[in-house]
């Protein structure tokens, strides 16, 4: 058993890595869009990809009982919120700053903050209220919204927020019993035969290099998801949290390195927003856990 200290450091060897090369994958993405590939081709790649690398690894655990998951249902619709909200992003990537798109894309705690009263029964206070309105406040810095230097790129990346905070409400309703690497594998497989039945509408055949980088795609997410849950199979939740905007920052770097990408000064404004409230959410989150912890504990 390792000490707290010990366990948030093989959290973060797990997690920092993991966001890191998710923005990776991000950067992939964007460069493919670049050079005349649908996102819709790329979002395809990425679910194909990641499902048949997983897939001998998911056999091995749980053979047969792959094709019994625990919450079909649930899994159908987590992997449609899913594949829904990584396309929405990636359409962002195309049309504005991998870092702009992120920060925006990070509105997704608050929002599951907010949704939280009514579609889970959760209490929220005043305090993370307040939170919640100034960290999506951020995103205005960035968005801009004016019609003088309105990009349709942060709608899209705010849209893909939207669904993939309904992906992780719907994941804590069900508490969801899949095991990490099936749970992967069942996520991909679902979203990678739904995209093959439209994917064939925007097809260009891949030279070498872009199969390259479209197999990188799905590898690189499969993997990095799995690190991430792995990380947070050491610590809880709200402690790990706030190193996830670390992306943020390796998102900026990859973006002004690759692409020449580099937000401007309203938008690391909004960037500081969101981050700072982020993490009073998460600090908040945690202290509330260990009052509800003492009072359960107390006779």
């Amino acid at each position: 058993m390792l000490s707290k200290r010990n366990a948030l450091g093989a959290a973060l060897l797990l997690l920092l890595p993991a966001v890191t090369i998710l923005s990776g994958v991000d950067g992939m993405a964007k460069y493919l869009s670049g050079i005349g590939y649908s996102v819709l081709q790329i979002v395809w790649a990425r679910y194909v990809f990641q499902t048949l690398l997983t897939f001998p690894l998911a056999w091995r655990r749980h053979g047969k009982g792959l094709l019994r998951p625990p919450d079909a249902v649930a899994q159908v619709a987590r992997s449609l919120l899913h594949a829904t909200s990584t396309f929405l992003v990636f359409m962002a990537f195309a049309r504005m700053p991998l870092a702009d798109a992120i920060a925006i894309f990070f509105a997704y705690p608050f929002l599951v903050t907010a949704m939280a009263p009514w579609l889970l029964g959760e209490t929220t206070g005043w305090r993370r209220w307040t939170a919640c309105i100034v960290g999506f406040s951020g995103t205005l810095f960035i968005i801009k919204p004016d019609f003088g230097t309105f990009d349709v790129g942060a709608i899209l990346s705010l849209t893909g927020s939207v669904a993939f905070a309904f992906y992780i409400v719907l994941t804590r309703r069900v508490a969801l019993s899949a095991e990490p690497m099936m749970a992967i594998f069942i996520q991909g497989l679902i979203a990678a035969v739904v995209l093959s039945f439209v994917v064939a509408l925007e097809w260009r055949t891949p030279d070498l290099a872009a199969w390259g980088l479209l197999v990188a795609i799905g590898a690189v997410s499969a993997t990095g998801h799995y690190m991430m849950i792995r990380a947070y199979s050491h610590v809880s939740a709200s402690l790990l949290a706030p190193f996830g905007y670390f992306e943020i920052v390796a998102a900026t770097i990859i973006g002004f390195t690759v692409f020449g990408d580099f937000p401007d000064h309203w938008s690391w404004v909004g960037i500081g927003i969101i981050i700072a409230s982020g993490v009073y959410i998460s600090l908040r989150e945690r202290a509330l856990n260990h009052a509800k912890s003492a009072m359960s504990e107390t006779p």
